[in-house]
């Protein structure tokens, strides 16, 4: 890894100070780091927890004259500041999703390939040890062609930051955000995209937020396999689960509470089992992912997870609000 690297991370929340820990876990010292955000206490507590020195404005950290930018902020700021780092031709890792509109998107496209720039969306699921294992068995010929993907999250969201109330931290875009991850998930699992979805919301009453606390999407993707995403903020009993069905077999994979995947093969009338090795965590997998991604810096390849998929991410999360506004079956360009 190339050393002496300047990392700028814009956004100083949850992400932001694990995007720290990413850094560091790979040998980066705090003095190539520095964070943007207004809060002076957490500005104070990257100081605190990790040496690493804040700004309270993007201006000052920029004229720190980073090389790397790093975007952990909400999602309706993400395409400011992937833009900035593209106009000044600099490499960024941006949270997914790319934004919460397609404004900006073509210039950010055309810039990225003017600059041949390292852009990494984070999808940091594909690097979860279980997930990979799954990933390998979806790749046998003994498993054949994916017919079904169902995936269900659930997790009631005052537990996503007990620390802190709700409004300090949530706001509607972030469901979006959450869709726009599992999204990303199914295409690099998979390797396709949607072709057309269904979407339905609601919202309970329960939290006290602005938009839907729970979201259903029917969607095919373009190699036909059936998709059912199911996302809500209101089990307290953590569910984050997928199963992936095939005609000569079964591939079920748990996240959370506990980590685990396993496959049934119609041929051998059993199941394998993987677990996660001892002492493994989920923060684990964006490790493994900010160690990708400092890969991709020194050798300029593109990230797995390619922008144009994202701007296609964005163009789903579109047709989602279409289809709940219409209540019709939406197609999906690009």
């Amino acid at each position: 890894m190339k050393k002496n690297r300047r990392f700028l991370i814009i956004g100083g929340g949850s992400m932001g100070k694990r995007r720290i820990r990413c850094l560091q876990a790979h040998g980066v010292p705090a003095r190539d780091i520095r964070l943007v955000d207004p809060r002076a206490d957490r500005r104070a507590e990257s100081q605190q927890r990790y040496a690493v020195a804040g700004y309270a404005d993007f201006a000052t950290g920029w004229a720190w004259q980073p090389d790397v930018v790093i975007i952990s902020t909400p999602t309706r700021q993400h395409m400011r500041y992937c833009l900035e780092a593209a106009r000044a031709a600099k490499d960024f890792f941006c949270e997914i999703a790319l934004s919460d509109s397609l404004v900006g998107a073509a210039e950010l496209l055309a810039l990225v390939d003017q600059h041949q720039l390292v852009a990494a969306l984070g999808i940091n699921n594909p690097f979860h040890t279980v997930m990979q294992q799954a990933k390998a068995w979806l790749l046998e010929a003994t498993f054949g062609a994916p017919l079904t993907y169902q995936m269900a999250y659930g997790n009631y969201l005052p537990n996503w930051h007990p620390w802190e109330s709700i409004q300090d931290f949530y706001d509607e875009t972030q469901i979006m955000g959450v869709i726009a991850q599992e999204l990303g998930t199914l295409y690099t699992f998979l390797e396709t995209r949607l072709q057309f979805l269904y979407a339905q919301s609601s919202r309970s009453g329960s939290l006290e937020i602005e938009g839907p606390d729970n979201l259903q999407i029917l969607a095919r993707t373009t190699g036909g396999t059936a998709v059912t995403l199911q996302l809500d903020l209101l089990q307290d009993q953590q569910v984050y689960a997928y199963r992936i069905v095939s005609a000569r077999g079964v591939i079920e994979i748990q996240l959370l509470p506990e980590a685990r995947a396993r496959r049934y093969l119609n041929a051998t009338g059993r199941f394998d089992e993987a677990l996660v090795p001892s002492g493994y965590t989920f923060e684990q997998a964006y490790i493994d992912e900010f160690g990708v991604f400092l890969a991709a810096l020194d050798s300029r390849q593109e990230w797995f997870h390619s922008l144009r998929d994202g701007v296609q991410i964005l163009r789903c999360l579109d047709a989602v609000k279409e289809s709940e506004a219409s209540g019709q079956q939406v197609g999906i360009s690009g």
